[in-house]
């Protein structure tokens, strides 16, 4: 029987809870379960608004194989105002059933049929199917950079899953945790690659975000060649208040030099962070010259409240030189950026403006496992 992508409503609720349970048995973590109501818990439809996500399901007959979701956000592409939606959580029962192994793939072209600026983001490795099946049908695929400020070098010893992948390693890393050694060298490399803060800049814990931010995006977007609508009616959406979003209003002199949204997570058996308190710079906004002082605000805060680890990814090479001149390290990144064709083409020349473009862990589907 043919395979047709649908709308997911309500009346396809009970084959969504089947589909997932097929896929539990088959051994797929709930993680990567679709989302068991029609209606989106995070950014649903709302008349009026560009920031939502739909739903999709792929049907034979009345059973679901597959399914994903398109985020519609507004971008601002080469200084124009321009949809690109983002095509994420596409799962299907390929991978537990070969017999549907063409499910992906069908999915992925509807979508590039229905939305053709398309770009997915995150996606774990280049190795992985998803990264895969996408280079294959010519999108341009990149990882978005990884940086990271150790605060609590022992505990980080202790903690970090790559530092621990062998007896071997866990021996040494638990040497220079106990002897000091661990502690004065990291605490050394990152004074070292610090430069002079800036003493002006005042940062203040904001609940939304108002005029200023407007302000800073009208004058600063256009500097961008990609770059998600971060105006205030934007984020005061994707980070209201009465979460655990951390919101910071940077100012020197009166002035809103810029903004940063801030995670702090006590972390569980985490595959990558164990159980260290990670601080997450999730989204931050400035003009590029401005990058540094917003990312030193941003670290100071974080610092303060005691964490283990501050973490970040960017994709902007001037947001890049600002971590790096902060004192982080840049490690290897699983966070995975990939432009459709028409997209690519909106961005051409897609190599001298992908250092440009801006994506953080708080595009796509926002600062999820942190």
């Amino acid at each position: 029987m043919a395979i047709a992508i649908q709308p997911y409503t309500e009346d396809r609720i009970v084959a969504v809870k089947a589909f997932n349970q097929r896929l539990g048995a088959g051994g797929v973590a709930p993680e990567f379960h679709f989302p068991e109501s029609h209606i989106p818990y995070w950014l649903p439809p709302l008349d009026g608004l560009r920031l939502y996500q739909q739903f999709y399901v792929a049907l034979e007959g009345d059973t679901v194989r597959g399914a994903f979701i398109l985020k519609h956000q507004d971008f601002s592409l080469s200084g124009a105002t321009e949809p690109v939606v983002y095509y994420h959580l596409p799962v299907s029962e390929g991978i537990v059933n070969k017999v549907y192994a063409g499910v992906g793939v069908l999915m992925l072209r509807s979508a590039v049929k229905m939305q053709p600026v398309l770009f997915a983001l995150g996606m774990g490795a280049f190795n992985r199917p998803l990264p895969t099946m996408l280079k294959a049908m010519g999108w341009s695929l990149s990882a978005v950079p990884f940086y990271f400020r150790i605060n609590h070098p022992a505990q980080f010893l202790r903690q970090i899953a790559p530092l621990r992948q062998s007896s071997g390693r866990r021996t040494l890393a638990n040497l220079a945790a106990y002897s000091g050694a661990g502690y004065l060298a990291i605490k050394t490399a990152q004074s070292l690659r610090t430069s002079r803060g800036d003493r002006s800049i005042r940062t203040e814990v904001v609940r939304t975000f108002g005029p200023w931010a407007d302000e800073l995006w009208q004058y600063n977007a256009s500097r961008y060649p990609l770059i998600a609508d971060r105006s205030s009616a934007a984020l005061n959406v994707l980070y209201p208040p009465g979460k655990d979003f951390i919101c910071l209003r940077i100012t020197r002199e009166g002035e809103t030099v810029g903004w940063a949204v801030l995670l702090d997570t006590q972390m569980r058996a985490n595959k990558y962070f164990g159980n260290l308190r990670v601080g997450t710079i999730a989204d931050c906004f400035a003009a590029p010259e401005h990058a540094a002082q917003v990312i030193q605000a941003a670290t100071q805060i974080l610092e303060e409240r005691n964490v283990d680890l501050v973490i970040a990814n960017h994709s902007n090479t001037a947001w890049g030189k600002a971590f790096l001149s902060n004192g982080y390290f840049e490690g290897p990144s699983n966070f995975i950026f990939a432009a459709s064709k028409a997209l690519a083409e909106k961005l051409a020349p897609l190599d001298t403006n992908r250092p440009n473009i801006y994506f953080m862990r708080g595009d796509g589907d926002g600062p999820v496992n942190l």
